[in-house]
């Protein structure tokens, strides 16, 4: 059983290590530098403009997204992944220092309050765009069935990133206060910067289209990126799962609101202090909840996804904003800290240690030459419009509408996510049948190595037209998922 324990904690083969280590590492130091920023530059914003303002910046922050999405959307495919990444550590190094210096200038002035806004959509921006460029990295490097082990493994080290980022800025708090924390951001990546550039053998992660004759010209460039928009936007799997990664910042935006407001409340006043206390206080309640979502991610997400597979994993998120918005819409029950807790928790435990490793597994059965554009697309793209989304809703309900009623909205949309996830899992199902006789090789084997865990994704009678027409490279793992399935006669049939 400790053996089991352990090599899901660590599912690292012989000549993984190295490589494995370094990016666990490279992770975990960006996401606890942007968590330091983040606590600080949140903790301001909410402190100097008020809570109010924050549905605001959920509009603000979206558009901001869209725009990174769209760049990287364009360079994702012209530039080296391994280029891409020093750029993006090189960038936010030198944006940290800049914003850190206008919050220094700003505060010898007695009016204006712009730099706060700006490190808030700065951070939260950073937050989202390293996961997008980590992932397209991660999955450029890694085959199907590493990114099964090592998927959960790297999502692990992102609650390791947020716990050692609430730890130092819990600690960092009273010595230099949150209003120097962008620059303790800086300091973060600049080392990471460092740790990048001196890495040797570090894999370049060739863009899939990088040796093709790429277009000329502003204009030809503009209706390059279109095209590749329309490829992915023509996936059928790809809308539907695009779908419900809408749903998924659009909900997780509900509760994050709520649990500000709450947590505003808690550390009512003002100054210095109270800033430094709202940092605290958010800081250890990320804290504790990312180290219950670190060890369900070591312990119960590889056995989660072996034993029920992707597909069916994607519906606990749903089922969990279902239950809990359903709970503080009950009668009786209404918004309490324990509801509005339960709520938030879907972000901070769920998302992280369970839906996110089980999403970009997802991406597996993309071909490869939409497969980067398609992360950029969907997580950089769509999760900006669920955010905005979600935005517009919080002010339009607040303004006509009241906490019960926006309850209610939230538990409803969260049974139409929970639809798309039953919908995402019959496509993912048809793709795999359909990868598994694809003509490029590369594809087969993803399938069939997935097929292990979503056999039973994919309809019986789909599994039982396969006939004799399985090709030979895949045969023994199409043989060995049908028989799991409980079609052993018809893989002996497809076999001889």
């Amino acid at each position: 059983m400790f053996g089991r324990i352990a090599r899901d904690a660590f599912p690292l083969k012989r000549g993984e290590w190295g490589l494995g280590l370094f990016l666990y590492a490279l992770l975990t130091l960006m996401v606890a530098a942007d968590w330091v920023g983040k606590l600080g530059a949140d903790s301001l914003f909410v402190k100097r403009w008020g809570v109010n303002y924050v549905p605001v910046m959920y509009i603000v922050t979206p558009i901001a997204m869209l725009a990174v999405s769209a760049m990287i959307f364009f360079f994702v495919d012209r530039v080296r992944r391994r280029t891409l990444l020093l750029w993006y550590v090189a960038g936010v190094t030198l944006l940290s220092i800049a914003i850190q210096g206008g919050v220094w200038i700003q505060g010898q002035l007695d009016y204006g309050w712009i730099v706060q806004p700006i490190s808030y959509v700065f951070a939260h921006g950073v937050k989202e765009t390293i996961y997008i460029l980590f992932w397209v990295y991660a999955g450029n490097l890694y085959d199907a069935e590493q990114s099964k082990r090592l998927f959960p493994f790297f999502a692990g080290s992102v609650l390791v990133g947020k716990i050692l980022g609430g730890a130092i800025g819990t600690g960092i708090a009273p010595l230099i206060h949150a209003e120097n924390f962008i620059g303790a951001q800086a300091v973060g990546f600049m080392v990471c910067f460092v740790a990048l550039a001196l890495y040797r053998g570090l894999p370049e992660g060739h863009g899939s289209r990088l040796e093709e004759k790429r277009p000329k010209g502003f204009a030809a460039n503009v209706k390059d990126s279109v095209d590749g928009y329309r490829a992915v936007a023509s996936d059928r799997m790809l809308r539907t799962f695009g779908v419900g990664v809408f749903f998924w910042y659009f909900l997780m935006q509900f509760g994050n609101f709520l649990y500000l407001v709450g947590l505003d409340q808690s550390t009512a006043g003002s100054g210095k202090g109270s800033e430094d206390l709202f940092s605290q206080l958010y800081a250890s309640v990320y804290t504790s909840s990312s180290l219950v979502a670190l060890f369900i991610q070591s312990v119960l997400t590889s056995v989660l996804l072996r034993r029920f597979g992707i597909a069916r994993v994607l519906f606990v998120l749903p089922l969990w904003y279902l239950a809990t918005f359903g709970a503080a819409a009950w009668p009786g029950l209404g918004l309490t800290l324990v509801t509005g807790v339960a709520i938030q928790l879907g972000e901070r435990i769920v998302i992280p240690a369970i839906h996110r490793p089980a999403s970009e597994l997802v991406y597996s059965q993309v071909v490869s030459t939409i497969r980067p554009r398609a992360r950029a697309f969907l997580s950089g793209g769509v999760n900006a419009f669920g955010n905005f989304a979600a935005a517009v809703a919080l002010l339009v309900g607040l303004r006509f509408a009241d906490t019960p009623m926006l309850l209610a909205v939230a538990t409803g949309l969260s049974g139409v996510y929970l639809y798309n996830a039953w919908h995402t899992m019959r496509l993912f199902g048809r793709r795999i049948f359909e990868n598994l006789t694809s003509i490029e090789p590369d594809v087969r084997l993803s399938a069939a190595e997935i097929l292990a865990t979503e056999h039973g994704a994919v309809p019986g009678d789909l599994l039982r037209s396969l006939d004799g027409a399985i090709p030979a490279d895949v045969e023994h793992g199409v043989r060995v998922a049908l028989t799991r399935r409980g079609i052993l006669a018809v893989a002996a049939d497809a076999t001889e």
